[in-house]
């Protein structure tokens, strides 16, 4: 098979190489003078380059772009637009220079204020983004938040140590902002930065008069524009940058591509003048830039480092594991122990493996019965209809009803005690306990800033998001007073103090549930399964142990 595939790919050869148009040339100024590092590209496409120190460039075209026009920028000249089979007979292109009108900004005040915003320090936990040795037009960087007057002194940033280069020459590029992507450069010439070193970089920013007010953000991008590798050794080079649920991470593969933002944010920072008298106060800034995002960044550390456990353990795979019908969908589970029936219910777009740490100490003590919620996990569904909790807890009651258990305790995670809650309005008779995790009265018990994530990655419908548990977060859960007062069994309201449920949901739960306990972990945050496993293990098995049966 891998020699039929190998020749495959050779017989082919040929025919992707003629599917190429290359065309070649210089860029230069109307004095003949070679413009470096211009950018070459074919809007909203791939399709780019990125001239040299000299001038020179080289262009790739798929074949299907053949009749594109190709668009010529270089900072202080005008772009130009030349057409690509023009390009073919003649590559040489001059640019016009562009007669800017230059309005100086002074920052009023006597005396201004030093500050940094960004990243200070390197975290414990970070991750890399490349950049392409081979691709010059990849464009990467940060957006940062400026005070309504600033004056830029320095940029900073942190190449990760495992890079391998003898030396790079790194492009500055410093952007206006337009629905939070780049678009318009500030720079009116080419700012260049070498280093032959890893770890913090310093960019002195101070002779260039870039002073802004008025202006909420900036972005800061880099691009490899030149490298020299090291002797036998493959060339890396990468920055490092760590997680957040702001998307602060933007991306572009050539000048004319469409930019992408993504969550986290490169270990970076701007060393910046301020006026104190500006509308924005310095604790405002620090907590959009630095406070949240490390907050963030325990949390969203937190979730990758376990859910890849997760996936590694046995958990959610298990060959002994078994579906059950239901209405436009089949319901995945897995049973491990003996004893009491305790059904587990994970979060939005979890699984059973996020419970690996919980499984492994309830089931020495109890029927453990994991499932994996409608179309999340290998659980499937059919239908296009929205979710609701209601539908969870009847598909709840289905394998409930299959299996014949005559009552069960709940674990709910998330999602998984709102459903847990929802069937315990709808099934009381069929609950001995019940221990909702991080649940939430309705939307409005979700802090603001998380809403407002959910409602962005909505409306740009991200790839890879189920639109449908979206919306489930964002229009559902709704329990009343009156509902919660209706339920008589024994339950257990636990969440971390540092939940993304805000708190007096949380203590509005366990009030209005009569015979209810409240656990607040301080230090925690929505993932306590993940954070404190070892404390939770023991909270919910004193629970369910002490005096099994409802009064």
């Amino acid at each position: 098979m891998t020699k039929f595939l190998l020749a495959l790919v050779f017989s082919l050869a040929p025919v992707y190489l003629k599917a190429q148009i290359i065309v070649e040339g210089s860029v230069k100024d109307q004095s003949n003078n070679p413009i470096p590092y211009a950018s070459i590209g074919i809007k909203n496409s791939r399709s780019g380059s990125l001239a040299t120190e000299n001038g020179q460039y080289k262009l790739v075209v798929p074949d299907h772009l053949k009749d594109s026009a190709v668009i010529f920028s270089a900072l202080g000249y005008l772009a130009k637009v030349v057409g690509l089979n023009e390009l073919k007979n003649n590559g040489n292109v001059v640019l016009t220079e562009k007669v800017a009108m230059l309005n100086e900004i002074s920052i009023n005040g006597s005396k201004l204020n030093e500050k940094t915003i960004g990243q200070q320090s390197r975290p414990f936990l970070t991750f890399s983004r490349m950049f392409d040795q081979n691709v010059p037009t990849i464009e990467q960087g940060n957006i940062f938040e400026l005070f309504p007057e600033t004056r830029l002194n320095s940029y900073n940033f942190y190449i990760m140590p495992s890079s391998r280069f003898k030396q790079i020459s790194l492009k500055l590029n410093i952007y206006k902002l337009k629905n939070d992507l780049p678009q318009e450069s500030v720079l009116q010439e080419n700012l260049l930065y070498k280093t032959t070193t890893t770890g913090w970089q310093h960019i002195d920013l101070s002779s260039y008069a870039l002073s802004f007010k008025d202006l909420d953000k900036i972005a800061v991008t880099l691009q490899l524009v030149a490298h020299q590798p090291l002797t036998d050794t493959a060339f890396v080079f990468g920055l490092s940058a760590k997680k957040s649920v702001s998307r602060n991470l933007l991306f572009r593969y050539q000048s004319q591509g469409n930019w992408e933002a993504s969550q986290g944010s490169f270990i970076s920072n701007l060393q910046v003048s301020y006026n104190p008298k500006g509308k924005k106060s310095v604790d405002e800034i620090q907590v959009q830039t630095d406070t949240s995002s490390d907050l963030n960044t325990k949390m969203l550390t937190t979730v990758y480092l376990n859910r890849a456990r997760a996936q590694k353990s046995r958990y959610g795979k298990n060959k002994s594991g078994k579906y059950i019908d239901v209405t436009e969908g089949k319901i995945y589970y897995e049973t491990y122990g003996k004893g009491e029936p305790l059904v587990l219910l994970h979060g939005n777009a979890g699984s059973i493996a996020d419970f690996y740490q919980q499984i492994p100490q309830l089931s020495k003590y109890f029927q453990v019965i994991a499932i994996d919620t409608r179309s999340q996990g290998r659980s499937t569904d059919l239908s296009a209809k929205p979710f609701s909790y209601q539908q969870f807890a009847s598909d709840l009651f289905k394998v409930i009803e299959t299996l014949q258990l005559k009552k069960v305790n709940i674990l709910g995670w998330s999602d998984g005690g709102n459903t847990g809650l929802a069937f315990t309005l709808a099934k009381p008779e069929l609950v001995n306990k019940l221990i909702m995790i991080g649940a939430n009265l309705s939307p409005s018990g979700v802090k603001d800033e998380v809403l407002t994530m959910f409602q962005k990655r909505l409306s740009e419908n991200v790839a890879g998001t189920d639109m449908r548990l979206l919306k489930l977060m964002l229009e559902q859960p709704e329990f009343s007073k009156a509902q919660l007062g209706q339920i008589n069994n024994q339950a257990m309201v636990i969440a971390g103090a540092e939940d993304v449920i805000k708190e007096e949901h949380t203590r509005s739960i366990a009030r209005w549930i009569k015979n209810s306990q409240l656990k607040l972990i301080p230090n925690a945050t929505h993932y306590l399964p993940f954070e404190r496993p070892e404390e939770l293990n023991s909270l919910v098995l004193e629970f369910l142990k002490n005096e099994r049966s409802n009064p």
